[in-house]
């Protein structure tokens, strides 16, 4: 669940963040194309896509066996697939949450005065944009790493997640549930994975609230007030 993540929340980044940006930066065209993409992305079922993309990788693994010559090859390949998968499925919420803050900050007088003063499109966002959107990144990155948690482990219960011979959040769950039906009950497996997968989710969301707290002015504001 870590590795998938993490590697996962590298994966939905790089696009969220330059198609985000640029698209409320250029506005027009440029903005028209990039909505018209995450919007066609969020139209389909997320779950689905995933499913039916990790099903034609182990296809193409099943037909292909020489390429690979142990079975812990195959697992990488599948959780390395999986990981690419989910990121570049997961980046549009974050891309319209950076669209409209760079919106707004284009209309901020440095960033006038910086076009002003002829400094290229590419060094005000990088220089000037993303600075003041970063704490945004932050927060939906960890809020979306434990989102992706949780995709891995419904994945991997169904059957369509990782490898069934590798250790994750999912299969510990599923061959816990078979164990509930012995006599007597062996119940405290099945409570241990719920456990640990609900301690992880839960720290990486009250650290993004601690992030929020410190980088975000509103919730500052919001705290003095209390």
């Amino acid at each position: 669940g870590v590795v998938i993540g993490s590697l996962a929340t590298a994966c939905m980044l790089p696009p969220a963040v330059l198609l985000g940006i640029a698209a409320g930066y250029f506005k027009g065209r440029v903005d028209d194309v990039i909505q018209y993409i995450y919007t066609t992305i969020t139209s389909i079922p997320s779950v689905l896509l995933i499913a039916a993309s990790v099903l034609m990788i182990q296809v193409f693994i099943d037909t292909n066996p020489s390429l690979y010559q142990t079975g812990l090859e195959r697992a990488d390949l599948r959780l390395f697939s999986l990981s690419v998968i989910i990121g570049v499925t997961s980046w549009a919420g974050l891309a319209r949450l950076l669209r409209a803050e760079t919106m707004k900050l284009s209309e901020v007088d440095f960033i006038a005065a910086a076009k002003a003063f002829g400094v290229s499109p590419v060094r005000i966002m990088a220089r000037h944009i993303f600075p003041n959107v970063a704490h945004i990144v932050l927060i939906v990155a960890v809020l979306d790493f434990s989102g992706i948690v949780l995709y891995e482990a419904v994945l991997s219960y169904v059957g369509v997640g990782v490898d069934p011979a590798m250790a994750s959040f999912g299969s510990m769950i599923n061959s816990a549930a078979s164990e509930m039906g012995r006599s007597p009950t062996v119940w405290w497996n099945l409570a241990a994975s719920l456990l640990f997968m609900v301690s992880l989710v839960l720290s990486a969301n009250l650290f993004a609230s601690g992030v929020r707290e410190v980088f975000d002015p509103r919730a500052k504001k919001e705290r003095s007030r209390a």
